[in-house]
């Protein structure tokens, strides 16, 4: 079962206030993932590619024979063969993947939370607003054990085991827990909420 969750605690958009709206943009701002890995990656890449080009050309102003880089075996390489195509190819792979990290977005370990003015940020944490929702199942009527609780950007996934021989029955009232949850927390993106209840063995 599907139901939606994060539209009863917040307004819609257009009803927010002007500085409400920016207290959102603000929180999205500063809890986007910062891509800190591939962007030391691509800064460790650049370094390196700088102090060899900077070692050629010292070494040129001084009239030393130093190349890092050998030029003249480059004049002798095939341009048309098969090992050349396949390095521009990685290249231009690697420069894609740079291009979309930094265009899309990534995951981030804090999920923002709707405020009230842009001075004051608020988040929290993934597993902690999966151990709230995990709470909030398990508390629900008919709910033996939460299994599983999984996170989404548009969507909260919660597994759930119970006694009862016809689960289905209990689906709506631990889908409205967690979406009370969800109402309180006030996460910045409205998630839908998905329940499945399976029966324990005993």
């Amino acid at each position: 079962m599907i139901t939606h969750a994060g539209h009863r605690r917040v307004p819609a958009q257009g009803a927010r206030t002007p500085g409400e709206r920016r207290a959102d943009r603000a929180a999205l701002h500063a809890f986007r993932s910062r891509r800190v890995r591939i962007g030391a990656l691509a800064a460790l890449l650049l370094t390196a590619a700088s102090v060899i080009a900077a070692i050629d050309v010292l070494a040129a102003m001084f009239g030393a024979s130093l190349h890092v880089i050998a030029y003249r075996g480059l004049l002798d390489v095939r341009w048309d063969g098969w090992e050349v195509r396949a390095i521009s190819g990685g290249l231009v792979l690697v420069g894609l993947v740079f291009l979309l990290a930094g265009l899309l977005p990534g995951r981030s370990r804090v999920v923002p939370l709707h405020g009230r003015v842009p001075d004051v940020v608020m988040g929290v944490s993934r597993r902690g607003l999966c151990r709230a929702v995990a709470r909030a199942a398990g508390d629900a009527a008919g709910v033996a054990r939460v299994r599983r609780v999984r996170l989404r950007p548009r969507r909260v996934t919660i597994v759930a085991e119970t006694p009862v021989s016809d689960p289905r029955d209990l689906e709506d009232g631990v889908a409205d827990a967690v979406r009370g949850t969800l109402e309180r927390i006030g996460p910045l993106r409205p998630r839908t909420v998905k329940v499945r209840m399976k029966r324990k063995e005993i």
